[in-house]
């Protein structure tokens, strides 16, 4: 056996025992593996550097700022609450009915492109519903790659298949040819998730994706317990009044946050007058709280959101740091409200709460203050240099009014990809640059939307994939399959194809093992009763079975904000891939051969 073959095997086995193990995060171990290769000789620095300019790579980083967009301007938060009027509210409702559309859309666009659409819904929709983030987003992005054997353009193995068959005289599939197998697969698959997920899918209750933070803010200060909702009655002392001659603040310590009625607020930064009807919502020490309530009659309602929240405001947690040129002046002299639009709702210094006397207390290095306004409002504290934020900014739609571009964008990308059979970078790559140029995102943000794990993650992976292509390591394991099946029973060696295939899958792309794979089983053609398409379309349909681990690009977006570990794919995707295979296995031999 030639020595460069036992180099990439060892290296290959390294690799797998270093990713399943954990011992080092998953994006050096990639990094590690393609350096390895290099060293020992095994690839060229030219390949190794391959991963970096490759187009799922590539790809990925378009997905990413193109989701941040669909995000930003509102898109993903319309979708989410459409889902949830039509599914409703439970668990098991929502992943079936995301998982079929999910699914079903993969079957005739990239399975990248049905992921990213649905990342932030799925965030918006844990948010929503207090669901873990982890247990929605592993369906999710599995039912993207079973869905994508609907069609034949579905997945990049189903489609490299037909040129290969063609290109050697044999007849090819037409577009639907496999939209059994395709929905067979799919259904088990949402089936299995649906009543298996509460055993094999994380379920991190703990896990901060599943709570705004703002809210986290509430809770680590107990601020929630000390904001309450009144509506002014007719015959209240309030009526007539403005912020100002109530005296809520001066007389009653209360912070007045925000003033509706009907669901439309008010603006109180202006010198609103209090009418009947109208409801307010209060913070402050309960105490005085009540002394408000029943100075002016006011009565306590049952609204089930204590926190004043709605989809335009929130809270914000700040430190003063040493070199602000806040320090030394007084709350007063800072005039929150009139230069962010923002109000303190708690003071911390000195280690402790400050319930009395905050505007005319001097700022101090270190200082902590939580703020309540708009969102647009608070994200100035973002650049400012005179306060460090302490709460990340909750991704609320900042640009409504490019929906438009957003969805055009988003449309458009997928649309060149399809009838202009560009790669599905340079076409996501596209779509994320409208998106930037029309406005929907600056290139700031388009940076920070990058997931830079996930990238590293790739691009040391697909080398390893080269390698076991040049140096014939791929092409020795198959060859010992093609060795190992003779005389064996058809249904056993349409299992140990896909076996195989699978296990190529999770380290090289589905399109270099279909065109690795497909070459070799062809020799097996005509043992007991088989025909070379139906051993090929078995290559080209498990070239979609990629869950048990994170080396999918699928799974790889999908790692950081679902929070996912290895064992969590090990765990979910290792019974969805013996499904994978046997169905597809008893599929052909019952059904195409």
């Amino acid at each position: 056996m030639d020595i460069q073959l036992l180099v990439v095997l060892a290296i290959l086995g390294v690799t797998v025992a270093l990713i399943v193990s954990e011992w080092i995060r998953i994006d050096v171990v990639a990094l590690l593996a393609m350096l390895s290769l290099v060293w020992t000789g095994s690839l060229s620095a030219e390949d190794a550097r391959s991963g970096f300019s490759s187009n799922a790579v590539l790809a990925i980083i378009g997905v990413m700022i193109m989701g941040r967009g669909l995000s930003m301007s509102g898109v993903t938060e319309t979708l989410a609450h459409f889902i949830l009027q039509v599914a409703g509210t439970g668990k098991r409702r929502v992943l079936s009915t995301v998982s079929f559309t999910v699914g079903t859309m993969s079957g005739f666009i990239q399975n990248i492109g049905a992921a990213a659409l649905f990342l932030p819904v799925m965030v918006g929709i844990s948010k929503r519903e207090q669901i873990p983030v982890s247990s929605l987003l592993m369906p999710m992005g599995f039912a993207a790659l079973l869905g994508g054997t609907l069609t034949m353009v579905g997945t990049s193995s189903l489609i490299i298949l037909n040129d290969l068959l063609s290109s050697r005289g044999l007849a090819t599939f037409d577009l639907l040819s496999v939209t059994p197998i395709g929905g067979v697969l799919l259904g088990t698959g949402i089936l299995y998730l649906v009543f298996a997920g509460p055993f094999v899918l994380p379920n991190r209750h703990g896990e901060t994706n599943n709570v705004a933070p703002g809210k986290r803010v509430l809770n680590v200060w107990g601020l929630s317990d000390s904001i309450y909702t009144f509506r002014i009655p007719r015959g209240s002392d309030l009526v007539g009044q403005s912020v100002e001659s109530s005296e809520m603040g001066a007389r009653f310590n209360v912070n007045l946050l925000r003033v509706y009625r009907n669901g439309r607020d008010r603006d109180i930064w202006e010198d609103v007058t209090f009418d009947a009807g109208q409801c307010i919502v209060v913070q402050g020490p309960d105490e005085h709280v009540h002394e408000l309530a029943e100075t002016f009659d006011l009565q306590l309602t049952e609204e089930t959101d204590k926190s004043a929240r709605s989809a335009q405001r929130g809270y914000l947690e700040v430190v003063i740091p040493a070199r602000s040129d806040l320090v030394g002046k007084t709350v007063r002299e800072v005039s929150l409200r009139k230069t962010y639009n923002a109000q303190i709702v708690l003071y911390f210094s000195s280690g402790e709460i400050v319930d009395e006397g905050v505007a005319d207390r001097r700022i101090r290095a270190g200082d902590t203050m939580v703020l309540e306004g708009e969102w647009s409002n608070l994200r100035h504290f973002e650049d400012s240099t005179d306060f460090l934020m302490v709460t990340p900014l909750e991704r609320t739609p900042r640009h409504p009014e490019k929906t438009g571009w957003a969805v055009g964008s988003f449309a458009g990308a997928v649309g060149l990809v399809m009838a202009f059979d560009l790669p599905i970078s340079i076409g996501f790559l596209t779509g994320a640059l409208v998106m930037i140029l029309a406005g929907v995102l600056t290139i700031e943000e388009a940076y920070r939307a990058v997931e830079w794990k996930v990238v590293f993650l790739i691009s040391g992976l697909i080398p390893i994939g080269i390698a076991m292509e040049t140096s014939g390591a791929a092409s020795f394991l198959a060859q010992g399959l093609v060795e190992a099946v003779q005389g064996v029973h058809p249904f056993v060696i349409l299992l140990a194809l896909g076996a195989l295939t699978t296990l190529f899958v999770l380290f090289m792309s589905n399109v270099a093992a279909t065109v690795l794979m497909v070459p070799l089983v062809l020799q097996l053609a005509g043992i007991g009763g088989l025909n070379s398409q139906v051993l090929a379309l078995q290559v080209g349909l498990c070239g979609a079975n990629s869950f048990i681990l994170p080396t999918h690009h699928v799974n790889a977006l999908l790692m950081t904000p679902g929070g996912y570990r290895v064992p969590d794919y090990l765990r979910a995707g290792s019974l969805l891939t013996l499904l994978f295979i046997t169905v597809t296995s008893s599929m052909l031999y019952l059904f195409y051969l």
